[in-house]
């Protein structure tokens, strides 16, 4: 049995605790409750972006890492409402995935899916 920290049996829970930490300390320099909600609105749209490029199909590692950032995000938020964040990432997740694959948004960023 080896002991220590495995970075390749373990890295899903290194990325969660890492982006758990950004988000917290993203969401406490923002203090305006208009730029709270677009930058998670905008995270959202990264996460619809992922599902696109893997063709929907997200396994546990990545849906650990983008848990760990949305929830270090609502942790560290104390301006807007809880529920309402995730509602927003949840609507950029899907408009963007929308977006994606109806071909609207892949003429200005060179992507096909």
């Amino acid at each position: 049995m080896k002991k220590g920290f495995m970075l390749y049996e373990s890295w899903p829970e290194l990325f969660f605790w890492v982006l758990l930490i950004i988000g917290f300390f993203l969401s406490l320099a923002i203090q305006n409750v208009f730029f709270s909600y677009l930058v998670i609105f905008i995270c959202g749209m990264m996460v619809g972006f992922i599902m696109v490029q893997r063709k929907g199909k997200l396994n546990v590692p990545v849906v650990i890492i983008i848990i760990g950032f949305l929830l270090g995000y609502i942790l560290g938020n104390f301006y807007t409402s809880k529920k309402a964040l995730i509602i927003v990432f949840a609507l950029g997740w899907a408009l963007s995935h929308y977006l994606y694959v109806k071909g609207y948004i892949k003429r200005f960023i060179g992507f096909t899916p």
